[in-house]
């Protein structure tokens, strides 16, 4: 009696746990393989994945990156057909086809002692019911009945099928059988089919191919697979197929029918198609992607070596797209990105490449140029294009974009080489103000590896401990004494000596150092502080980056509970672009801040744009005017308009002024006769470290030395004169761009 052992063949099985990629690439390297069983840990079947349902998945919109690096488990059929080896044909025949005919035509899979053994399919079970009813003739009057049902199942079995089922006779290559499938693959009835030859409804030479095709099948007696066979069909059209054909063979051995199964493949085809195009290109503009992009570069540049001309590199940044996406949403930030990728078609032309690279990056590779001229007419069509609004759903959006341009063979021959230069051009194309262009310069290349020295070193100081907290005091004019110390943040390298804030402090706020730099300001500056008398506050820059950092409110927090300083001591100095960058979420940690106690000033008053708005907004405790209006205070009447103007706002506003940068006694008695209650600047003292300004506080005993020469008082200071001016070896530093220095 044939069981279904006999039908078994054993196929690696897969885990539940294998990722939807794995399962990708094993039916790409094994084409004959249309079904894969999952097992548990115990060996034992939980379900099972068809091979044509795997790629329709796959190729559906984003289903490669959907389902790529997913468990097989979310892929596979929970449910499938599972039988025991021992189970008998026929009866497994006349069962299977009762209640899970769809499931028997995919396949099986068998199990012994519950744990797997292999798979079964319809072609082994068409072998092994043929064989069955070849060993069966001699009984065939016992097991007429069960002849009966095999046949019957089979029938049924051959006609449900969705492939094609042929056979046809070895002798003369006749079609004997032919099911529905077939009907609708080949376009024409059974009728027409049968008992015919292939010459009979092919073209002659189409026919001879297959009939020696056949007569190999028939002489090797083994499987073999055709993986694309194109036929014509009947109106026309062409049918692509999957063949698989085998000889059955009668009781002598000798090869009596031909047996073929075809699976139709256009769907999988189109679906693999998608898929390689979804590898290459952007979904959402239909651009080519970067790793298409990558392989274009690369072959122009090997044409632009051949024929000898000049090749172009556009590096393109949308400027002010990361706005529109936070405040008009996702949806129209990608319609914007269509808009952007059409008009970046329409400045090329036909043979150039247009890329997006992802998020508002894009590239364009310009060929056949006979000099820089060219690329200086696209880069600036470029410019003038995406300057133009955007109309996105009644909202009118002006972005600009910023081009960094590099030139093969003049800057490179090397691909990467040239996208990292349009790069850095790009970079510089940003740092002048952005909607422009810029071609690469040699000097880009030296900046840039100076500015990587610098931020290796960078890192290496924050974890060595390089850096070092000065302090410059503030003068009440009224109470004649130090009401307050300013911290500030310097950085002595032992190679480069004392590096300036204005070089490292943007750094550090660009590639993210600026929190724990700023936070061991706050604590160490707290700490020192805690020490002073009471009426002496400290004040601490914060960086607008700093406020991107959630915990902000927490640091704070905690360096005033470990240092001990009451908050009200803690002046924290912030410029308006904290109140520009995300100016709700900010303004709602400064009321935070101010909430604890802590004194919050508005430094380089009167530099910005909305510097009275703000004002308005929130109950700043201090104003410092900026140092360029000190500056020119006793030759410019406009900066004396200016300082008077602020220090009547702040007077009815009940709010401190202060005033920075003072360096002469002119301009400290002009400032006294303005009515300025607090000044700043190297006139009382420079920038000195914690321990000068204690004995400056009187906190530490003096020694004999120091007794003989005291530290310099304001009314001394006021008999001396100038201080030394912000042009020494210890001069002022930029204001601009620095939070944490001076």
């Amino acid at each position: 009696m044939f069981t279904l052992r006999d039908t078994v063949s054993f196929l690696e099985p897969a885990r539940e746990d294998h990722l939807g990629k794995a399962l990708y690439e094993r039916f790409r390297e094994e084409p004959d393989t249309l079904i894969i069983p999952v097992l548990d840990r115990d060996d034992r079947p939980i379900g099972l994945v068809e091979r044509n349902a795997f790629f329709l998945r796959m190729a559906a919109e984003y289903g490669r990156a959907l389902y790529a690096n997913r468990p097989i488990s979310t892929l596979m059929d929970r449910e499938p057909l599972v039988v025991d080896a021992e189970m008998a044909l026929a009866e497994f025949t006349s069962d299977s086809l009762s209640y899970r005919a769809s499931d028997l035509l995919r396949g099986f899979i068998v199990t012994e002692n519950e744990r797997y053994l292999g798979v079964g399919t319809v072609l082994a079970l068409l072998q092994a019911a043929n064989e069955s009813n070849r060993r069966s003739v001699a009984d065939l009057a016992a097991a007429k009945a069960d002849v009966e049902r095999a046949q019957t199942f089979m029938t049924a079995v051959v006609e449900a099928m969705p492939s094609m089922v042929f056979v046809k006779r070895a002798a003369d290559h006749r079609y004997v059988l032919l099911n529905r499938a077939g009907e609708n693959t080949l376009g024409m009835q059974r009728e027409a089919v049968v008992g015919k030859t292939d010459a009979d409804f092919h073209p002659a030479e189409l026919a001879a191919v297959y009939v020696e095709r056949d007569r190999e099948v028939l002489e090797s007696r083994e499987v073999r697979v055709i993986e694309e066979d194109r036929v014509p069909r009947r109106d026309g059209t062409e049918a692509i197929l999957r063949t698989k054909k085998i000889a059955i063979c009668n009781a002598d051995g000798e090869p009596e029918y031909l047996l073929g199964v075809s699976e139709d493949i256009a769907e999988r085809k189109r679906a693999e198609a998608q898929i390689a195009r979804l590898a290459h290109y952007d979904p959402l503009t239909d651009l080519p992607n970067r790793v298409l992009f990558q392989k274009s570069l690369s072959e122009a540049l090997a044409r632009r070596s051949r024929k000898g001309d000049a090749l172009a590199v556009h590096f393109v940044d949308l400027d002010r797209f990361k706005t529109v996406n936070d405040t008009l949403g996702h949806p129209l930030g990608d319609a914007l990105l269509k808009i952007a990728a059409e008009r970046l078609r329409g400045c090329v032309r036909e043979g150039d490449t247009v890329a997006r690279l992802g998020g508002d990056e894009f590239a364009v590779v310009q060929t056949g140029l006979d000099d820089a001229n060219g690329a200086t007419r696209l880069a600036a069509r470029i410019v003038e294009a995406m300057s133009a609004p955007f109309d996105l759903q009644g909202h009118q959006v002006v972005i600009g974009a910023s081009v960094g341009v590099s030139l093969a063979p003049t800057d490179g021959d090397e691909a990467d080489e040239l996208l990292k230069k349009a790069d850095m051009a790009l970079y510089r194309a940003k740092a002048d103000g952005r909607g422009a262009y810029h071609f690469f310069e040699r000097a880009m290349d030296e900046q840039l590896q100076a500015r990587r020295a610098l931020e290796l070193d960078l890192r290496r100081a924050v974890q060595a401990g390089e850096f070092e907290l000065v302090y410059q005091p503030l003068y009440h004019l009224g109470d004649e004494r130090v009401t307050g110390c300013e911290a500030l943040l310097r950085w002595r390298h032992p190679e480069r000596g004392t590096v300036s804030p204005a070089d490292f402090i943007p750094l550090a706020e660009e590639i993210g150092l600026i929190v724990p730099l700023g936070e061991w300001v706050l604590r160490h500056a707290c700490a020192e502080a805690a020490n002073w008398p009471d009426h002496v506050r400290l004040a601490v820059n914060l960086s607008p980056a700093q406020f991107r950092d959630r915990g902000l409110v927490g640091t704070v927090v905690s360096a005033l509970a470990s240092s001990g300083l009451p908050a009200e001591r803690l002046e924290l100095e912030i410029t308006e672009s904290v109140l520009l960058q995300d100016s709700a979420a900010n303004m709602t940690m400064l009321h935070d801040l101010k909430a604890l106690g802590v004194r919050i000033s508005m430094d380089d008053f009167g530099t910005g744009y909305s510097s009275l708005s703000y004002l308005r907004s929130f109950p700043f405790d201090k104003i410092k005017i900026d140092q360029t209006f000190v500056r020119d205070i006793l030759h410019d009447s406009d900066a004396l308009a200016i300082i008077r103007a602020v220090l009547d706002l702040g007077a009815s506003m009940g709010v401190t002024t202060t005033a920075e940068g003072v360096e002469t006694l002119e301009q400290l008695n002009a400032l006294r006769g303005q009515g300025c209650a607090e000044i700043q600047g190297y006139f009382i003292s420079r920038p000195a470290p914690a321990s000068e300004i204690a004995r400056m506080l009187g906190i530490t005993e003096t020694s004999a030395a120091e007794a003989a020469a005291p530290v310099i008082t304001l009314s001394q200071r006021e008999k001396q004169g100038s201080a030394p001016s912000a042009g020494d070896k210890e001069g002022l530093q930029p204001k601009t761009g620095r939070r944490h220095a001076g």
